[in-house]
């Protein structure tokens, strides 16, 4: 491996990312991460999700480290996406914003001299501007942000893997398998911008009847907005890789309407991602765990169905 170029914080200028070294940055950072596309493609990827509802007029920033005096030598970059939030203290919640931080990347040619951190530095003073707090997921471990002030907080990951029944006959098809399960029907995208301000009411409503236990409580708001930026980006790629096949089930509902669950399919992994499971507040813990299950078993048949590896990943978040 080469040696990286020795630089110094001083040797570098730090901005909110013009257009230019926006596309810069993601061809840099699309060596890594474009797979299965390539890179031109997941370049047009990046410029259309930066154009939805959740990125758009200036909701998501985007910003460079670069090399003083040559704006296009990008060393480290990352974006940050604001969003509302609901803050608990003493007993007393009110809304707030905060920002989630991701993609964070730094050039080949500059690493292990500290320019992912002085980067990250320089961002989040940007950040504690507008905002309450920050959040970002590491795939890095914990040591590395936790030096630079983020609190740690553990995230499990659950993979749950259909096993089809051991069929009697050969020529007898697995039952889960393409079927719809009972008490739910597939929710369509149209549908999900009202679940999302019911969920919202709900989650107002338990934050109203948090007790001052001397913790602070933060949840970052449901939002349409974030939704359709995931199916946004899932649809991208399916039009690239399933020869413009896209699915049309972004959830599943209860038929009694108490419980639903929202997912999108990442493609590059094969796998289904839960990205929510809302119960509502009125039911029992029986209810909720039997609405659980058969919202599970659905996005079973939906990973099954689209051939993503029979894998369906929760990530309680």
């Amino acid at each position: 491996m080469a040696q990286p170029l020795a630089i110094t914080a001083a040797d570098t200028e730090f901005c909110e990312a013009t257009p230019e070294q926006r596309e810069l940055a993601w061809k840099l950072n699309g060596v890594a991460w474009a797979r299965p596309v390539s890179i031109e493609t997941y370049v047009a990827r990046e410029i259309h999700l930066s154009e939805q509802e959740l990125t758009k007029d200036g909701n998501c920033k985007y910003w460079v480290l670069y090399l003083k005096g040559y704006p296009r030598q990008i060393i480290a970059s990352c974006e940050t996406t604001r969003k509302e939030v609901l803050i608990s203290e003493n007993g007393v919640s009110r809304g707030g914003y905060g920002y989630g931080i991701a993609s964070v990347y730094t050039n080949p040619d500059y690493r292990r001299q500290g320019m992912a951190a002085t980067l990250l530095r320089h961002v989040q003073e940007a950040m504690d501007r507008d905002s309450d707090l920050s959040v970002l997921y590491s795939d890095i471990g914990r040591q590395y942000y936790s030096n630079l002030g983020w609190h740690v907080f553990p995230s499990e990951e659950v993979t749950l893997t259909y096993i089809p029944p051991t069929s009697t006959s050969s020529n007898e098809t697995p039952a889960l398998q393409h079927t719809q399960p009972e008490s739910i029907r597939y929710l369509r995208i149209e549908e999900l911008r009202n679940l999302c301000d019911v969920d919202k009411r709900h989650l107002c409503a338990r934050f109203s009847q948090i007790p001052a236990d001397g913790a602070s409580h933060v949840a970052f708001m449901p939002s349409f907005a974030q939704m359709s930026w995931q199916i946004a980006r899932a649809e991208f790629v399916a039009g690239k890789l399933l020869n413009g096949k896209s699915p049309e089930n972004r959830g599943a509902i209860t038929s009694s309407g108490r419980a639903w669950i929202y997912w999108d399919h990442d493609w590059k992994s094969k796998k289904l991602k839960v990205l929510k499971v809302v119960t509502v507040m009125e039911s029992s813990p029986q209810q909720r765990i039997n609405d659980i299950r058969v919202l599970v078993e659905a996005a079973l048949v939906e990973a099954t169905t689209w051939g993503s590896g029979d894998r369906v990943v929760v990530e309680p978040r």
